[in-house]
């Protein structure tokens, strides 16, 4: 693996305006919505690398940034040593050639006039020069790939006619077939039933020793990321308040929101004590002074509400936004994310075969 990181992303801020009265913009009182804020963060070539948090906590939003698929307020991106927030039309298409991505819901990413070899060939039409009976041996070894065969039983199919575990392998398909270095996955188990997600969950982690390529996993579900990611960044309101390897983050969390999602994780004794967080009122999600945590927060000390802790790790083996666990205020220091990570695949063993 390579001492470079894949993807470096360097104070990534994506705000919006938001919704306010007349009084407020007469006198030129706008909000902003501060869905990424000063995010950092590095994944390096081969390693899974998991984002958690609540819905609304900035993490499609902070992908698509990453993407490009939404310009940046501020920040770069800097993939395999280019900041691609510079790049040209034609430098981002290259760039779209070799990270790819997995939507959530099946059933609204596949066009449902196309058929399966349509949905998979297009990408390579786009990018490739082959003939028609290149793409569709292309299209069949990767069927083949995702699970999907024999091929030709799948390949002249509608997605009307596909179950939704089948659906979502002709959207891993669709995503692998140009063998991107970047595939990023935005919950693509949330659309699933249960009894299907530890099949998919297999799949990835089977194609990505195959292909070699990096994995973002992005969820809600710390059960899940655990058991999939090499190292975990866990998001607040637009902020990664920590961020190390799975064990450490899971089984020893430092962040005080870390620590109530990890308490909500079923155990077989029923002995984890569980942390209950009031729920935040729509007003307290938008210029928080000081920590974006803290009005929920049953540690909260004064300094909390005063300035905002940086991702720091100087106090602790991993990076913790926490004044807590240390006296560093954004700013004042730049978070270190360049620490070598573990890439051993997660996958429990205890998942059944589909």
């Amino acid at each position: 693996m390579s001492s470079e990181p894949l993807v470096d992303i360097r104070g990534l801020k994506k705000y919006y305006a938001a919704e306010s009265g007349f009084l407020r913009q007469l006198l030129g009182r706008e909000e902003q919505v501060k869905a990424v804020d000063d995010v950092n963060l590095m994944v390096s070539a081969g390693e899974t690398f998991g984002i958690i948090g609540e819905s609304g906590s900035g993490k499609s939003t902070l992908i698509e940034t990453m993407l490009q698929l939404e310009r940046p307020t501020d920040g770069k991106v800097i993939f395999d040593g280019e900041d691609i927030c510079e790049y040209s039309g034609k430098e981002l298409r290259a760039f779209r050639e070799r990270a790819q991505m997995i939507f959530q819901d099946p059933y609204e990413t596949l066009n449902p006039q196309k058929t399966v070899f349509q949905s998979i060939a297009e990408p390579l039409k786009n990018f490739r020069k082959m003939d028609h009976e290149e793409l569709r041996t292309k299209v069949k070894t990767t069927l083949n790939d995702v699970g999907l065969n024999p091929a030709e039983e799948y390949i002249d199919l509608f997605p009307e006619q596909l179950s939704g575990g089948e659906r979502q392998r002709v959207c891993i398909a669709r995503a692998i077939v140009l063998d991107p270095d970047l595939l990023v996955a935005d919950e693509p188990l949330s659309m699933l039933d249960v009894s299907l997600q530890s099949g998919i969950l297999r799949l990835l982690d089977r194609l990505q020793e195959e292909h070699g390529f990096a994995m973002i996993y992005v969820t809600h579900n710390l059960s899940v990321v655990q058991s999939v990611a090499d190292r975990i960044a866990v998001m607040y309101l637009g902020k990664i308040v920590e961020q190390g390897t799975a064990g450490q983050v899971v089984d020893d969390p430092k962040h005080p929101y870390t620590r109530s999602l990890v308490a909500c994780l079923p155990t077989l004794t029923g002995d984890r004590e569980r942390v209950l967080l009031p729920i935040p009122e729509d007003d307290d999600d938008r210029d928080i002074p000081g920590c974006q945590f803290h009005p929920r927060c049953p540690d909260a000390m004064e300094e909390c509400s005063r300035a905002v802790p940086a991702l720091d790790d100087s106090q602790t083996d991993r990076q913790v936004a926490c004044f807590l666990h240390h006296d560093v205020t954004e700013g004042e220091q730049p978070p270190d994310v360049g620490s070598t990570p573990n890439t051993e695949s997660r996958v429990t063993s205890e998942m059944e075969p589909q």
